[in-house]
């Protein structure tokens, strides 16, 4: 298998981190400068149309994107360690949980900094630096939504560690460094105990 991916990106880091927690290896690694526009390039663009990353070509050719799509596959194949749920009570509380992270916290800083931050001007035309900033507050509003969760549970999902955690993790990271976003400067404590336990895992390092 082929894993197109991207440094720094925090999707493709969702996937890496994912690769390491599931100590899956031998998957031949392709990195794409998308300052550059690699992933608009006709060849890239014949495997993920849609010119996003990360996308996993299979043995067989066929090519499979979208973040999450792309772990469930991955967890078929390799099913232990468990990171999405061992029956669909659990898997679908571990879902929510992901979703929530994905569209409400990781897709708001992903515009908050898409239509703020100067150096992702090539990525988004227009940028709409008012949109921008209104989104970097609703962040802050949804951070403490998950602050409060986990002042009564130790993982976003319940009470081990999931897939929920890998997604909230690269998006701190992400708005750690181009948001300057950190909890617990602005007082989510809780927020911050769990990020710096998730610092600790091996995949924290990808």
């Amino acid at each position: 298998m082929k894993l197109y991916t991207a440094h720094r990106a925090p999707s493709p880091r969702r996937v890496l981190m994912f690769l390491v927690e599931k100590n899956i290896t031998g998957i031949e690694m392709v990195n794409l400068d998308l300052n550059g526009g690699e992933h608009r390039q006709p060849g890239y663009l014949a495997k993920s149309p849609l010119a996003k990353v990360p996308a996993l070509e299979l043995d067989d050719g066929r090519v499979i994107t979208e973040t999450r799509a792309i772990c469930t596959l991955l967890e078929g194949r390799y099913p232990e360690p468990n990171l999405m749920g061992v029956d669909g009570d659990e898997r679908g509380f571990i879902e929510m949980a992901d979703r929530q992270v994905e569209l409400y916290l990781l897709g708001g800083i992903a515009n908050a900094i898409r239509h703020s931050h100067p150096g992702l001007a090539a990525l988004e035309k227009p940028q709409f630096p008012e949109f921008g900033r209104s989104q970097a507050q609703k962040v802050r509003d949804v951070a403490r939504s998950f602050d409060l969760r986990l002042q009564s549970q130790p993982w976003i999902a319940g009470e081990r560690f999931t897939i929920a955690d890998i997604t909230a993790f690269c998006a701190l990271e992400f708005a750690r460094g181009l948001m300057k976003f950190v909890p617990g400067d602005e007082g989510m404590n809780a927020l911050q105990a769990w990020r710096n336990r998730v610092d600790e895992r091996p995949s924290a390092k990808v």
